[in-house]
C-alpha cells in the first residue's frame, strides 16, 4: 500500500496498543498521533478530534485508500484483517469459529476491559472496597478465560486469532490492576491459580508482533 494508515492513539491505554499488534503483525504502515485525555490541541475532547469521533476516544484510523474512518479497536482490526490479511494469518475455518473469534472479542470489551479499568479507577480514588470488588472480578474473568482453554492451545482452532491478541494488551497490566491481592497480584500467583491462562498468555506474549509492541510502547511512555 503506498499510503500509510493515519493512526490516533494514547501512550498508556491498552485499547490503541491491540492495533499496534496487528499493524506490526500484517507490516500495513502508520501513522501515529499520541493524544491525551484532556480538551487542549492535544487531547481527545478537543472540538477538532470530536469532529472525528463524537465520543472522545482513541482509537481511531483513517484508511487513505479505501477513505474508511474507524473507531472501536475491535472494529479496527476486523478492518484491517478484511482489506489487508493477504496471507490470510488470521482467517477462520469454518462460520463456528468465526462467530467464536467474534463471541470472545466481545466478551473481552464487554468484561476484561472494564473490569480492568475500574479496578485501577477505584484505586485512584481511594476506594479500597471499590478495588477488592473489581479485583475479584479480575480474577473471575481470568478463571472464565482460563476454563475456556482447558485442553487447547488457543481460543478458537488451532491458532492464532484476533481473539487471542485482544487480551494481551490489558493482561500485560495486571500487575497494577492486581495489586495488593494477596493471591493473584504476581506472575507466579496467577500461573498457579490460572495455568491455561497462564501458558496461553506466555505464548502469545511471546509473538514477535506483541514483543514489537511492547518495545512501541515503552518508546513512546520515554519520550
Amino acid at each position: 500500500m503506498s499510503q500509510p494508515i493515519e493512526f490516533w492513539s494514547h501512550k498508556v491505554g491498552p485499547n490503541p496498543w491491540k492495533n499496534v499488534i496487528i499493524f506490526e503483525e500484517l507490516g500495513i504502515p502508520y501513522t501515529v498521533k499520541y493524544l491525551n485525555f484532556g480538551n487542549n490541541e492535544e487531547g481527545v475532547e478537543h472540538p477538532d478530534f470530536l469532529k472525528k469521533n463524537a465520543a472522545g476516544r482513541v482509537p481511531l484510523i483513517h484508511d487513505p485508500i479505501t477513505g474508511i474512518i474507524l473507531t472501536e479497536s475491535n472494529v479496527i482490526n476486523h478492518y484491517l484483517v478484511d482489506h489487508y490479511d493477504k496471507g490470510h494469518i488470521f482467517a477462520t475455518t469454518s462460520e463456528q469459529d468465526k462467530y467464536l473469534v467474534d463471541k470472545y472479542l466481545g466478551f473481552q470489551s464487554s468484561t476484561q476491559a472494564p473490569f480492568y479499568a475500574q479496578s485501577l479507577q477505584m484505586k485512584n480514588k481511594g476506594n479500597m472496597d471499590g478495588v477488592a470488588h473489581f479485583q475479584n472480578l479480575v480474577k473471575r474473568t481470568l478463571r472464565t478465560v482460563d476454563d475456556e482453554l482447558r485442553g487447547k492451545e488457543y481460543l478458537v482452532g488451532d491458532k492464532c486469532t484476533l481473539a487471542d491478541l485482544a487480551f494481551i494488551p490489558w493482561d500485560l497490566m495486571l500487575d497494577f490492576v492486581l495489586q495488593g491481592d494477596t493471591e493473584a497480584e504476581t506472575a507466579q500467583g496467577r500461573q498457579k491459580l490460572f495455568p491455561n491462562w497462564y501458558r496461553w498468555h506466555t505464548k502469545i506474549a511471546q509473538r514477535p508482533s506483541v514483543q514489537r509492541m511492547i518495545r512501541l510502547k515503552q518508546e513512546a511512555n520515554s519520550n
